[in-house]
């Protein structure tokens, strides 16, 4: 199973979608507040600060973000059957698109107007997570298919 480079490329998808909870994904700033945007939270470094804005409001964005990590990790253990393995990553991979539209387009333009702030993703670290695991998912996937066409060919000449 993990002498497979394409379960490599799955553990690696994984754990980047399970590193992404502890690293903040943007901060935004405005005259008046200053957070940080997490998975799972919003929260801001700044002690005793009146928040405008519900701290749970991203708290779909963590459990989607947790169902894609339970579907990466289910496809490493799908070694067995490389066409089922190869739709559940298509299905990640999909899933990760989302979740990259879902942070840029809606959760952050979101967050920005109700604080009045613009998001800065440059000094955070957590949204390059989920461009690793969707660069790692596209590599898996393309790994599985060169697995399946090899065993195609195999079959052939018997």
């Amino acid at each position: 199973m993990i002498q497979r480079v394409q379960s490599l490329y799955l553990f690696v998808a994984a754990a980047a979608l399970v590193a992404i909870y502890f690293f903040p994904l943007a901060s935004f700033f405005s005259d008046l507040a200053y957070y940080k945007f997490y998975m799972l939270k919003l929260s801001t470094p700044v002690p005793d600060a009146a928040g405008s804005i519900n701290e749970n409001l991203v708290l779909p964005l963590g459990i989607f973000n947790g169902l894609l990590a339970v579907v990466v990790f289910i496809a490493i253990f799908l070694f067995k059957n490389r066409r089922f393995q190869s739709k559940i990553v298509k299905l990640g991979i999909l899933m990760n698109v989302i979740l990259v539209g879902l942070i840029f387009f809606v959760f952050a333009p979101l967050i920005g107007r109700s604080l009045n702030a613009v998001a800065d993703y440059s000094k955070d670290s957590g949204i390059y997570f989920t461009l690793v695991s969707l660069v790692m998912l596209i590599l898996a996937n393309r790994s599985i298919q060169k697995d399946e066409k090899m065993v195609r060919a195999a079959d052939r000449l018997r």
